[in-house]
């Protein structure tokens, strides 16, 4: 498959607007700033490490291997309902997510993951820069939020765990799906018995200690309660539809953000900048949900 090197592959797409030298051994660490977003750091990347990004999302983080059967995450035509519909005619449910996720993503593991994917590349050097290609998409040793090229790697780096914990679960007649962080399971009541203590055993496994569930949001639940998962309920009838919850805070952050912007600052508590990313992500949640739902907002709230 791969048919050019990386300075080849690079120097088509961009036809001299961007420096392969700089691409290949320029300082990194000042093509991004720091964000503070729910007490979490968010990295921006600046116009430059974004083309870079795009570069390296097209000919080496897209091939990379991941499991297509349970993981919804960071797909073209896939997203987060996707992941809970599979549930939808579940009458039992497990749910927890895993502690400083992006964070937990080492570079050691992130070159074994593209090590395991060479062959796939559409180029022939990936090996030789490696290390470089790290550099590009890691701050401290870590994979960073706010990277475009960490999603795809997030995805990848727990290949071989989901492909342990999906078999586990098919043995079983249990269903399995990730989102990024948040790990879902189904089934007979009887049968997700202990199915933390698998999920536990498998991460550790594969990462150590390195990995870890966040036990503070790991729950059951079943059919007869309100069944919610990232932010959706399932009806009784399987259908699903946007917590009541995250409804009224979205209306209420649309509100100011329409009428009163300080309030709207006051109410999210961060800067301008962030406070529209979080404004813009749960935008976009809705579209992937519930589309008429947020044709409803754009009409009572004015929006374009």
């Amino acid at each position: 498959m791969a048919t050019k090197d990386l300075k080849t592959a690079f120097d088509a797409m961009y036809h001299g607007k961007h420096d392969f030298s700089d691409f290949i051994a320029g300082n990194v660490s000042n093509k991004y700033r720091k964000l503070d977003l729910d007490n979490k750091d968010v990295y921006a990347p600046d116009t430059k490490l974004k083309v870079y990004h795009k570069f390296l999302n097209l000919f080496i983080f897209q091939w990379l291997l991941f499991n297509k059967n349970c993981v919804y995450s960071y797909r073209k035509g896939m997203n987060v309902a996707n992941a809970v519909e599979k549930h939808a005619n579940s009458r039992h449910f497990y749910q927890t997510d895993l502690k400083n996720f992006f964070g937990s993503v080492s570079t050691s593991l992130i070159q074994k993951t593209l090590r395991e994917s060479l062959d796939r590349f559409p180029v022939t050097d990936a090996e030789d820069h490696i290390d470089r290609i790290i550099e590009l998409c890691t701050i401290d040793n870590k994979l960073p939020i706010g990277f475009a090229t960490s999603p795809l790697i997030s995805n990848s780096c727990l290949f071989h765990f989901d492909n342990e914990l999906e078999a586990y679960c098919q043995n079983k007649n249990l269903i399995y799906t990730r989102y990024s962080d948040d790990i879902i399971i189904s089934g007979s009541e009887g049968k997700l018995y202990g199915i933390g203590k698998i999920v536990e055993t498998i991460l550790s496994s594969k990462f150590d200690s390195a990995m870890i569930i966040n036990t503070t949001k790991t729950k059951y639940s079943s059919v007869g309660n309100r069944v919610k998962i990232l932010g959706m309920t399932i009806l009784p009838n399987g259908m699903l539809t946007i917590d009541t919850k995250l409804k009224t805070e979205i209306e209420v952050l649309l509100h100011f953000y329409v009428k009163d912007k300080q309030k709207f600052l006051d109410k999210i508590q961060t800067d301008s900048a962030t406070a529209l990313i979080k404004l813009s992500g749960y935008l976009n949640y809705i579209n992937t949900v519930d589309q008429a739902y947020l044709d409803k907002l754009r009409k009572t709230m004015d929006l374009p």
